[in-house]
């Protein structure tokens, strides 16, 4: 049994802090997944651009 990979494409740093957005491959998924960290909590998406703008709001830089 093969793993998910996690690949880290962007960390957003802004006032309230920095959130990063990971692309995660699971096997037999078609399309990758995409996750955002922040303060201790990671959020999935299934959009790389709803990653993008979630993780701009959440640091206070707008993306």
């Amino acid at each position: 049994m093969t793993s998910s990979t996690r690949t880290l494409l962007h960390t957003v740093d802004g006032p309230n802090g920095s959130a990063a957005l990971y692309e995660v491959v699971s096997p037999g998924q078609a399309q990758p997944s995409y996750e955002v960290e922040f303060g201790g909590t990671t959020t999935k998406f299934l959009s790389m651009g709803e990653a993008y703008i979630e993780a701009g709001q959440m640091s206070g830089t707008p993306t």
